[in-house]
């Protein structure tokens, strides 16, 4: 019986692979092949492109002024207020005097 060992690295294109081989052979019933674990094979990087659309909120300051103009007319108007006023005035009326009431 006797063990072999197989080590060889083969190119491609843009592929590197390593493969170990172990072959065993020993008894008189022929060849014997033991199962071997190689290393893991890079396949070529396939590429997801998204497209997000961020929306963001820019607030602009629009300054509008508002001016007031008054203006004041003046309307003149005549109206009349009628007045009036009250003077007392005293008549005595004397229809004799104390002394003729005596006198009758």
């Amino acid at each position: 019986m006797y063990n072999q060992d197989f080590n060889q690295n083969f190119f491609g294109e843009d592929i590197n692979v390593d493969v170990d081989l172990n072959v065993t052979n020993g008894n008189s019933f022929g060849s014997q092949f033991q199962g071997s674990v190689s290393q893991p094979i890079i396949e070529p990087t396939q590429e997801r492109v998204v497209n997000r659309t961020i929306m963001h909120e820019v607030p602009h300051i629009c300054p509008i002024n508002t001016r007031i103009i008054n203006n004041h007319v003046y309307r003149h108007t005549y109206q009349p207020r009628y007045t009036c006023c009250e003077e007392n005035t005293c008549t005595n009326v004397q229809c004799g005097s104390c002394c003729c009431f005596n006198n009758k």
